[in-house]
């Protein structure tokens, strides 16, 4: 009864605590309420409307020396073009005005400024008129381009202000939870306490209880370790995101400064596609790794070339090699099987992830190093071993344990000095496994880095014949500095039955090529290196034609790429460029050509840009955009009429004759009517061509389910933004059958 009684008092007292924690609770979560409230009525209003607002002020500043530049109608039609977009700015302080919690002043001296630019804008529409584009131009620098400056400096006070208040109410958010956590932490100790007190006899129990709290608290500190990780991972997303932002807009603001500048122009354009290449990896680093989690990441079973593979890769890789002055070689001596069947994408994806980390974690002057062996040969498949290798920094065995983990770096200095986001191992091991392989990895700080990747290919069931009797005639001279590979040449002719000569320089080659001339048993071709000490293989060539004259077949082999030398190469009398690493199937269709031999198994040739005829009906609500597809359309001789959502494209197909349109692009995400919507509509019509016409998804949404509701609703393809226009070509040409 005692015993009873103190039970009772206890769950008195611990109801009593209950309720005040739920009145505790009740109020925090109000306040919580309110101030989330607050955030989203006053400073995240205003941090929106001011980025709005100051991205269409850089849209206005870039084409303001274009409008005022352009030959207008009538100045009214250029009045009224500006009017538009300052109706625009003027709604959006008005906006800033009502929620703004920072000093008036800030907004009345963005008022003023604005206000400012408005009326300097009205005089450089009256001094069009009746100046030169070079004084317009003077004119937009000296006079309008400070009067932009000053109302960007507002609207960056005013951002300032706003975050900082959002970071107030973050605080006062995470004050509250605190106290919240705290609140429920001390009314769990309670209840435990009454559990073990009741329990008293039953130890068994009391010890369950413990294990129990054991286990939420490590869960607790497994969360907390998993929030600071996606914390920093956002940190560091921000800086890799906004780096190559900044580099497109800055780049975007110099050239529309330097119209008059080709040269200029041209640099900022590369410089911008670089970064927007950059910006695209990242975001599909992210999606990637979203896929993984989610399960959704599919593998493709499709034919390719293990020449297409290291083309691929070794064209990037080179480059980013060359540019930071480091070394890169391929090796790929031990391929017997060049057709595989596997996921061409991911491989390549595993390939480049691995070896640009090598590439950033390499100093100056080290050497990045890609070997590929088949390691197993089975009936109808095989398996490849990727080693990649590097003489960089190296990695410690603590953080090789820690090495797949998302959102994972070495050490924050690391993520400092060379960036990245953290995923591009993880990414990588989750590739590795999905395709049914292995990786390995061996390093040591200051020492380098080793992955050796297995993967396993499933062989077509057709094979190729590669021999060609004709072959065995010929005369072939190779010329190569490197021993490596004049050995490696050495063995895929002989495959093809051919016993070469070779030369170490050009010098040697020169010589060779006469003394054969002058004995009666001149060479068929000569295949030379491009770089090589003393004289490069376009200096040999040149010699060689004016010894040999116009009989001998003179290949360049590059590891590098060619499209530099290709004018210079075929002015000296260059008849084909082949890249390195040599492969066998490249150097047969070449060696073929001498002969004239029917080549059969050459890859088909790439889709043609030349969709010349063709008249498109391109569905799409964002401006520009759509300004880059007719831009892009028109570069290939293909004519587009645009329609701005789903329903104005319905209408322009229903209303146009048989045959007018010849496929349709169709954006996804539009207003009124989206892309599926639309489609079906085109597909259940009375339209004659409405069962035939070829429409292809044009969307940034590209996941697996995407595509399957682009192909469910009647889509003939899916096409991912951001556009890029070969994919763009190869796709019309390919629904189009060009």
């Amino acid at each position: 009864m005692k015993l009873q009684t103190k039970l009772s008092r206890v769950t008195i007292v611990i109801c009593a605590i209950a309720i005040l924690f739920a009145a505790a609770s009740g109020y925090m979560i109000n306040s919580m309420r309110n101030t989330a409230q607050s955030m989203y009525e006053h400073p995240y209003t205003v941090t929106n409307t001011a980025r709005a607002m100051r991205s269409r002020l850089l849209d206005m500043k870039q084409f303001v020396g274009i409008f005022l530049t352009r030959s207008f109608e009538s100045e009214e039609k250029a009045r009224e073009l500006f009017d538009e977009r300052y109706a625009m700015q003027n709604e959006a302080i008005a906006a800033i005005r009502e929620s703004y919690l920072g000093p008036a002043e800030d907004v009345t001296a963005l008022q003023k400024a604005m206000d400012g630019l408005i009326e300097i804008q009205d005089e450089a529409l009256r001094f069009v008129g009746t100046h030169s584009e070079e004084d317009i131009l003077s004119f937009i620098e000296e006079r309008v381009y400070p009067y932009y400056d000053e109302v960007n400096d507002c609207l960056e006070r005013i951002l300032v202000s706003s975050d900082k208040r959002i970071y107030q109410l973050m605080e006062d958010i995470t004050h509250t939870t605190v106290a919240s956590i705290g609140t429920a932490l001390l009314l769990t100790f309670f209840i435990v306490f009454l559990t073990m007190y009741s329990n008293m006899v039953e130890r068994t129990s009391i010890k369950e209880l413990k294990a129990r709290e054991r286990e939420l608290h490590e869960a607790l500190l497994l969360a907390q370790k998993a929030n600071n990780a996606k914390k920093d991972f956002l940190s560091r997303m921000s800086h890799e995101i906004r780096t190559p932002m900044n580099a497109i807009i800055g780049m975007a603001a110099i050239a529309g400064a330097h119209l008059d500048d080709r040269g200029r122009i041209e640099d900022c354009l590369t410089k911008i596609t670089f970064s927007s290449r950059h910006l695209l990896s990242l975001i599909n680093d992210v999606l990637d790794m979203s896929k993984i989690d989610a399960g959704k990441l599919t593998v493709n079973h499709e034919p390719f070339r293990i020449g297409q593979l290291t083309e691929s890769v070794v064209s990037v890789i080179d480059s980013q090699a060359r540019t930071q002055e480091k070394i890169f070689e391929c090796d790929i001596s031990g391929i017997r099987q060049e057709r595989l069947i596997g996921d061409y994408l991911r491989v390549n994806q595993i390939l480049l992830n691995l070896l640009s980390n090598s590439v950033k974690f390499t100093p100056r002057g080290g050497m990045i190093r890609l070997e590929i062996k088949e390691i197993e040969d089975q009936k109808g498949r095989t398996f490849l071993q990727f080693v990649v290798s590097d003489t960089g920094i190296g990695m410690s065995e603590e953080f090789l344990e820690r090495l797949y983990l998302p959102f994972e770096q070495a050490d924050g200095q690391i993520s400092q000095k060379y960036g990245g986001t953290g995923l591009g191992m993880a990414i990588t091991n989750n590739l590795v496994e999905l395709l049914g392989g292995s990786i390995d990895v061996k390093s040591r700080l200051g020492e380098g880095t080793v992955f050796t990747v297995k993967l396993p290919f499933d062989l077509p069931e057709d094979s190729e014949e590669y021999h060609v009797r004709e072959l065995e005639t010929l005369r072939v001279l190779v010329v190569d500095d490197e021993e490596y590979d004049r050995i490696h040449a050495n063995i895929l002719l002989k495959r093809l039955g051919i016993a070469a000569q070779f030369a170490k320089s050009g010098r040697e080659a020169i010589k060779a090529v006469l003394e054969a001339q002058e004995a009666g048993t001149g060479y068929d071709v000569c295949i030379v290196d491009w770089r090589m000490p003393n004289m490069d293989g376009i200096e040999v060539t040149r010699k060689i034609r004016e010894t040999a004259g116009s009989d001998v077949l003179m290949i360049v082999l590059s590891a590098f790429d060619w499209s530099e030398i290709d004018e210079e190469g075929r002015r000296a009398g260059v008849n084909a460029f082949i890249a390195k690493p040599l492969l066998e199937s490249p150097l047969r269709n070449v060696l073929e050509s001498v002969l004239g031999a029917d080549i059969s198994s050459k890859e088909p040739e790439a889709a043609q840009s030349n969709c010349t005829g063709s008249r498109l009906l391109l569905a799409e609500d964002n401006a520009l955009n759509m300004e880059i597809a007719v831009e892009l359309l028109q570069m290939a001789g293909a004519e587009s009429d645009c329609a701005v959502n789903g329903k104005e494209a319905v209408e322009k197909f229903e209303d146009s004759p048989a045959g007018y349109y010849d496929a349709i692009l169709m954006d996804v995400q539009m207003p009124v009517m989206d892309g599926y919507t639309a489609t079906r509509k085109i597909r259940a019509g009375g339209h004659p061509d409405a069962k035939t016409i070829p429409i292809i998804a044009m969307t940034a949404n590209i996941f697996s389910e995407d595509i399957d509701a682009a192909y469910a609703a009647g889509m003939n393809g899916h096409m991912a933004k951001p556009i890029d226009a070969k994919t763009l070509y190869q796709t019309i040409a390919g629904v189009l059958k060009l």
